[in-house]
């Protein structure tokens, strides 16, 4: 019973955590916000804030974010910032955001944050990902530990949820990262396994 009350407790800190961690997110929209950590196998570990403005409804809201210039026509702004944990050593090399398949993408760029951040070294789509790579000349992460990206930013006619994103470090395939309420349904599910089998055994 105590090992359950202790389990049932760090399930609750972690739910915890997880929305202080939205609450400390550095870009706000009256349409969607929030931040969310990464964790890779590789080393590397951060946090990504991230905002979507509805430009028809709230049309001075993202000009007023930061100065930010759409990089297409798309009524949906989709900005994006990544903070690289100092006590990490591997460079991020590589960020992707998953999901807009089938979504009408006006464009893709990435915009100077004014406080000393990188920028991304080349930003295009795919099938079904829109991409930021941080890469010097010899294909290394120029993205390294304790440094902040600028803001990496697409438009979009679709109004979407994305539910992961890919990162890695130079040479590294892509990790994906799901989003904060994936990872406490999975905390979740696990405690409710384990007491269930606690259970059978007695």
């Amino acid at each position: 019973m105590r090992v359950i009350r202790k389990i049932g407790f760090f399930s609750l800190l972690a739910v915890a955590t997880l929305f202080a961690q939205d609450a400390a997110a550095t870009l706000t929209s009256s349409h969607y916000d929030g931040s969310t950590y990464y964790y890779t196998p590789g080393g590397l570990h951060g946090r990504i804030d991230f905002a979507v403005y509805d430009t028809q409804t709230y049309p001075d809201e993202f000009i007023g974010a930061g100065g930010f210039q759409a990089p297409g026509s798309g009524r949906y702004i989709y900005v994006y910032q990544i903070f690289h944990n100092p006590s990490v050593n591997p460079a991020l090399s590589y960020f992707a955001i998953l999901g807009i398949e089938g979504s009408p993408v006006g464009g893709i760029g990435c915009q100077d944050d004014q406080s000393g951040g990188i920028a991304s070294s080349d930003e295009y789509f795919t099938a079904s990902k829109g991409v930021w790579e941080f890469q010097d000349e010899h294909g290394q992460g120029i993205l390294f530990a304790g440094e902040h990206s600028w803001f990496l930013v697409l438009s979009s006619e679709t109004d979407w949820v994305v539910g992961e994103y890919e990162i890695r470090a130079a040479g590294d395939l892509p990790v994906p990262i799901p989003e904060p309420a994936m990872i406490t349904l999975l905390g979740i599910g696990g405690v409710l396994t384990i007491c269930a089998r606690r259970r059978k055994s007695a």
